[in-house]
């Protein structure tokens, strides 16, 4: 991927915890799941671990309460992305507040470029909207062309709840790209579609040319932090072991360039148009930002 990276810089606070640390806060075996994925060959053999943690913590939590069919298939799932996430790094991508709301004012992206300049192995979104915060766990593996998603709801697993008692909602989808990503409008669907969108449109956001990210961390840092994190290696690890352990969490924070503070009421979304190349495979996505609108209305994005 080609990135302007920016410094390590402490953002505005983000009003949320992670879905990522919800599913380590409420599920016991989630650190045997990271160790499981870390200590594997290859992928598959952390899959094939991780089933088998899961399926013993199953059968001992039946003994007690009952799970339908529905919670043991989600918590298998659910360990496998977490695992693969822990495996590729634990990345997290999030918008800072400008470049959110110019995607709130831009209408969804129809379908994904032949080739995208995205992130490889799995990674986390941080997906916004209407005030809510939810999450996706998306792989991509480039030699198939192809988006495996994990997308889970705003109210994802609470900490004042345990587990077993509830039934987390959790869609699974796989993509191959330039594939259309038009959400259809079916009652199915219907509280899927915002947090489809956004996601999809995060995607696109993330293969745009100009787009700034910055290693960051959920929480602000202290200037004692800030200069510890800048320090020599040791200072560094030691740094960034302790932030960790506090329950801070790095981030990619993603921003884009010329955007402003804020918008006025009345806006013109902004969309994605395909721009074609010399050959198929250059075909790329275009943000074409928001801007203010002439007509004195609000346009529906």
């Amino acid at each position: 991927m080609r990135y302007n990276r920016a410094p390590l810089r402490s953002p505005p606070t983000i009003a949320m915890d992670f879905h990522n640390l919800r599913y380590q806060a409420t599920r016991p075996w989630a650190k045997r799941i990271a160790q499981a994925f870390l200590q594997a060959a290859n992928p598959q053999q952390g899959c094939d671990a991780a089933a088998a943690i899961v399926q013993q913590e199953l059968e001992q939590a039946a003994r007690l309460h009952p799970l339908n069919d529905t919670q043991r298939e989600t918590e298998f799932v659910l360990a496998e992305a977490y695992g693969q996430f822990c495996r590729d790094g634990r990345r997290i991508y999030a918008l800072d507040s400008n470049l959110q709301q110019a995607l709130g004012h831009t209408r969804a992206p129809a379908t994904m470029p032949a080739a995208p300049s995205l992130p490889g192995g799995t990674f986390m979104l941080s997906l916004q909207h209407d005030g809510a915060y939810s999450a996706a766990f998306v792989s991509h593996d480039a030699s198939q062309r192809r988006l495996d998603m994990l997308l889970l709801q705003p109210d994802f697993a609470p900490s004042q709840q345990p587990w077993q008692h509830r039934l987390e909602a959790a869609l699974t989808l796989g993509i191959h790209y330039p594939d259309s990503v038009q959400v259809p409008d079916t009652p199915a669907l219907a509280s899927w579609r915002p947090w489809l969108q956004t996601a999809f449109g995060m995607l696109a956001m993330l293969t745009q040319p100009r787009l700034q990210l910055t290693d960051s961390w959920m929480l602000p840092l202290s200037a004692a932090q800030q200069l510890a994190l800048q320090g020599d290696a040791k200072s560094r690890q030691k740094q960034r072991a302790e932030l960790l352990k506090s329950g801070n969490q790095e981030l990619l924070l993603a921003s884009m360039p010329g955007l402003p503070a804020s918008w006025p009421q009345s806006v013109r979304a902004g969309y994605w148009r395909s721009q074609a190349g010399k050959q198929a495979q250059a075909e790329k996505l275009v943000w074409v930002a928001p801007r203010a609108a002439t007509t004195g209305r609000l346009e529906k994005t």
